[in-house]
C-alpha cells in the first residue's frame, strides 16, 4: 500500500525476512524517551529475526522512499482481539507519520477480519493518545500498573 506525502512516497507492507537488519537498526536507534513508552518486546537480533519470520502475529513496516520510518503490529497474545502498537523513526516524529501508520494498520486489521483493536498507552504519552482518540479509540480503563490507559477501537 503506498501514498504520497509532500511529494515523497510512503509505502506500508507486511514485514519480511529481508527487513531483519533494517528493523534491528531502527529499533535500536530509538531515543530513550521513545523506548520508555515503546517496549513491546526485546530489541535484540533474535527477537527481531523471530518477528520478521512470524506467521502467528501481524507485523508491518512503513518506508519513506527507501528509509524505514515506521513499525507497527497487531499481536494476538493467544487471544482473538489484536493488540496494536507502533513507533516512528527518530527524526520523523510529529510530522503526521504516526497518524498514517495507525490508519494503515487499522485498515489491515479490517482486511484481516478483526472487529476490534486494543492497546495500552502510558498516561503521560499524550501525543499518542491524541492520535488514537482522533482515529476513534476510546479509553476503557487503566492497566494493572496504574500508569497506562487501556484503549479500544471497534472496527
Amino acid at each position: 500500500m503506498s501514498l504520497s506525502k509532500n511529494e515523497k512516497s510512503v509505502f506500508f507492507r507486511d514485514i519480511k525476512e529481508k527487513d531483519i537488519t533494517d528493523l534491528f537498526e531502527f529499533l535500536n536507534e530509538l531515543d530513550n524517551n521513545t523506548k520508555r513508552f515503546f517496549h513491546p518486546h526485546s530489541f535484540d537480533i533474535e527477537t527481531i529475526t523471530d518477528i520478521c519470520k512470524s506467521k502467528k502475529d501481524h507485523y508491518f513496516v512503513m518506508f519513506l522512499d527507501n528509509t524505514l520510518i515506521g513499525y507497527s503490529f497487531l499481536r494476538l497474545f493467544g487471544y482473538e482481539i489484536p493488540s496494536f502498537g507502533c513507533c516512528i523513526r527518530k527524526g520523523y516524529e510529529h510530522k503526521g507519520y504516526g497518524t498514517i501508520i495507525t490508519k494503515l494498520t487499522i485498515e489491515k486489521a479490517k482486511e484481516l477480519g478483526y472487529n476490534k483493536i486494543i492497546l495500552k498507552t502510558y498516561k503521560e504519552n499524550t501525543s499518542a493518545q491524541k492520535i488514537y482518540k482522533k482515529l476513534g479509540f476510546k479509553i476503557i480503563g487503566e492497566a494493572e500498573d496504574g500508569k497506562q490507559y487501556k484503549m479500544e477501537l471497534n472496527l
